[in-house]
């Protein structure tokens, strides 16, 4: 079977997989008042299956819930301009949330709704199978660290790994929820927290190029 045959079997895998999933997310009703329509609706991770990166937020803003988007306006924008500068269209990433659904007026998320959550966000990790996460707030690095005990990490800004990374764990960066930078309104600290990220998603692309798997 040739390399490309293999690669579209396991294309088509993932799709069938993700479709699944997302039907779950659709139909979950773990949490008590959450994922009702237009007041407190999940959307499932969003973007190409076979990204190098994955970014992971908080939960999912009102503007989101709407789209289907995760990171649609407001805070997103930034996440936007990062993707943009570094040569690639939001669909070529893939972004999801510790929590899938909208918390009401944007609280902040339960304890227990991270915790019955995560199972979903840990299976799109293990369908796209990224080489690099980027964590964005502290929910998102709680749960990735819970995921990933193994995995390297690095802090505020990407530090480019030596050697061999743990086998079965991503690359993990931890930055700031977008949110956080906009309330700072220092427009130096948004434009390095853009080039930060980008520089991030680059270095994903650019290994995916030196490690193509098939």
């Amino acid at each position: 079977m040739s390399v490309n045959a293999t690669r579209e079997d396991t294309d088509v895998s993932r799709r069938l997989l993700k479709l699944a999933l997302d039907g779950e997310i659709k139909d979950c009703r773990r949490c008590e008042g959450m994922n009702k329509d237009r007041v407190t609706a999940s959307a499932p991770g969003y973007g190409s299956l076979r990204s190098p990166v994955a970014l992971v937020g908080q939960s999912l803003c009102q503007k989101c819930m709407e789209s289907q988007v995760p990171f649609t306006g407001g805070s997103g924008e930034l996440i936007d301009k990062s993707i943009e500068q570094a040569g690639r269209d939001k669909e070529d990433v893939f972004i999801s949330n510790a929590v899938h659904c909208h918390p009401p007026k944007n609280r902040p998320s339960h304890e227990h709704e991270i915790v019955n959550c995560s199972p979903f966000l840990h299976r799109e990790l293990e369908i796209v199978r990224p080489r690099l996460v980027i964590t964005l707030g502290r929910d998102a690095e709680r749960v990735l660290g819970f995921f990933y005990p193994r995995a390297r990490t690095s802090k505020s800004r990407l530090v480019i790994p030596r050697g061999r990374l743990p086998r079965g764990a991503p690359y993990i960066f931890h930055a700031k929820h977008p949110s956080w930078i906009q309330r700072q309104h220092d427009e130096r600290l948004e434009a390095d927290y853009v080039s930060g990220l980008a520089a991030a998603i680059r270095w994903s692309f650019g290994q995916a190029k030196e490690e193509p798997d098939g």
